[in-house]
């Protein structure tokens, strides 16, 4: 359950970047607090980062019961299911509301970052093409890039993780830092480096917990603190470039992807086994976000798009905190629904197609995992 709070603290601190990234103010401004002691909160490509080792932790548990063709056939159908109606439901929500967006003269409370989404509705065929495979939806989903990562590492996990059962996870890890030696390459190359440490956590698992049950509280907590600093050790130390308006993150720079990836995997490590990190991540609100993670995670944007129609053009501080706050209270209860009308059922389809599956080979469905 932890996992699923983290996940929901991920999906938040997304929100709270983009929000931030979408209101104007001076660089300088912007600056001082993404360097500062908000920095955890405003680390989105971490989060992101968050969400991908995540996937590659309750994957390989649910590939790792797989023995047969048919267990792997299962999983990708499962996987194709959760992952895809929902980013369809998206695209076209966000299509529907790009004919509310402002547009040229009228996007002066917004930055260059937030107008770049502001975009004229694509033509009908172009919305149903881009809900083929997971991306970017001709500019509608902006954090579908995240997505077409998840996709096809996903699908290649079991390729993953065999390699590592049949060797070690420390090679494959070893192996998935080679990209990211030489950048400038595909992304879902670069990340699988993320998919890879989760796969290692989980082959770890019962060696971390043990260990962390052992430590004293201090120690987790020095623990806790040197996670959280790599974390955001990209903008503490002043990685992140302006442009846009805003100050954009290495996206693609290894140095970056690397830092922020250890970070990420002791905070999760951590929510294993420490107890009042624990704690925190299994209070029920956090829980609520992380079972909506992945509809508030699609749906936030375009709705912080349409709600910047309402903006004061000044921006500041003042701007931004309201804006979070108009986002979140109309996000969260309609990430709500889509999460009990759209993801649910979704799941629950890709379970029947399972079984049907395995009665026509007379097998047993392969239970179910439900990450994002």
């Amino acid at each position: 359950m932890a996992l699923e709070g983290l996940r929901g603290v991920a999906a938040a601190i997304v929100v709270i970047r983009h929000t931030f990234n979408a209101t104007p103010m001076p660089i300088e401004q912007r600056r001082s607090l993404l360097e500062g002691l908000l920095a955890p909160l405003l680390n989105a490509q971490g989060s992101v980062q968050v969400f991908f080792i995540l996937s590659g932790f309750v994957l390989a548990g649910s590939l790792s019961r797989s023995r047969r063709a048919l267990d792997t056939l299962q999983y990708l159908t499962k996987r194709v299911f959760r992952i895809h109606p929902p980013y369809m439901a998206a695209v076209f929500a966000a299509w529907c509301l790009s004919f509310f967006y402002l547009r040229g003269s009228q996007r002066t409370g917004m930055t260059r970052w937030a107008a770049r989404g502001s975009i004229a509705p694509p033509e009908a065929g172009e919305v149903l093409q881009s809900m083929l495979f997971p991306g970017d939806a001709f500019g509608l989903l902006t954090v579908g890039w995240t997505l077409e990562i998840e996709m096809i590492l996903s699908l290649l996990l079991p390729l993953l993780l065999w390699f590592s059962l049949r060797t070690h996870w420390s090679l494959l890890v070893g192996l998935s830092l080679i990209p990211l030696w030489f950048g400038a390459l595909p992304l879902p190359m670069l990340y699988a480096f993320d998919f890879c440490l989760g796969i290692a956590l989980f082959s770890e698992r019962e060696r971390v917990v043990s260990g962390l049950a052992q430590i004293p509280t201090l120690a987790g907590i020095a623990i806790f603190i040197a996670s959280v600093v790599l974390f955001v050790a990209p903008q503490l130390l002043g990685w992140h470039r302006p442009g846009l308006g805003i100050l954009i993150p290495g996206v693609g720079d290894p140095a970056s992807i690397t830092v922020t990836s250890t970070g990420a995997l002791g905070l999760i490590a951590l929510a294993l086994r420490v107890g009042w990190w624990a704690r925190f991540l299994e209070t029920r609100p956090v829980l609520f976000v992380g079972r909506i993670s992945y509809s508030l995670y699609l749906l936030h944007l375009p709705l912080t798009v349409v709600c910047l129609r309402f903006a004061p053009s000044g921006g500041g501080i003042g701007a931004w905190l309201s804006l979070l706050a108009v986002v979140s209270v109309l996000t969260m209860p309609l990430a709500a629904l889509m999460h009990r009308f759209i993801e649910l059922p979704a799941i629950r389809a890709g379970n029947r197609a399972c079984r049907h599956l395995a009665s026509k080979t007379h097998s047993d469905a392969l239970p179910s995992a439900d990450p994002m």
